[in-house]
């Protein structure tokens, strides 16, 4: 192994090899853990709206905020990209807001009662619900 080390041909192939194991290592662990938080930056209650109002879903840091919302039957839902990524809130048979760039904002309205759940097209660990009554 010595000899491996003093061979200055091998030794920053050998470096680079354990940077990019070190650097993939920390990856999964920081992607594990936002993966396994649930992705809600929120404070754990659902956001409500009353008939015909309006409730607004942020999306930054690649998360729905927030992430479960409950609303009555003929109400908007306006999803607001303030992150650096494009993003969408795509519910299959509910909803779809389309590509939403940096800045750029959507209304939906929900007309039927349920539980839809959502995803961004482009990420799908950024998971949301609506809940219409």
């Amino acid at each position: 192994m010595q000899n491996l080390l003093h061979d200055r041909r091998l030794l920053l192939p050998i470096l680079l090899t354990a940077v990019a194991i070190a650097v993939g290592a920390v990856l999964i662990i920081v992607l594990t853990d936002d993966a396994s938080s649930g992705g809600s930056g929120s404070s754990g209650s659902p956001a409500s709206a009353s008939a015909g109002g309006a409730t607004e879903v942020d999306i930054t840091d690649f998360k729905y905020d927030p992430e479960t919302i409950t609303v009555k039957a003929g109400s908007s839902v306006t999803f607001v990209n303030n992150d650096s990524a494009p993003h969408t809130a795509t519910a299959d048979d509910a909803f779809d807001t389309g590509n939403l760039g940096k800045g750029d904002s959507k209304a939906v309205k929900v007309d039927k009662a349920g539980s839809f759940a959502y995803v961004c097209e482009f990420h799908a660990f950024m998971k949301g619900t609506v809940v219409v009554e």
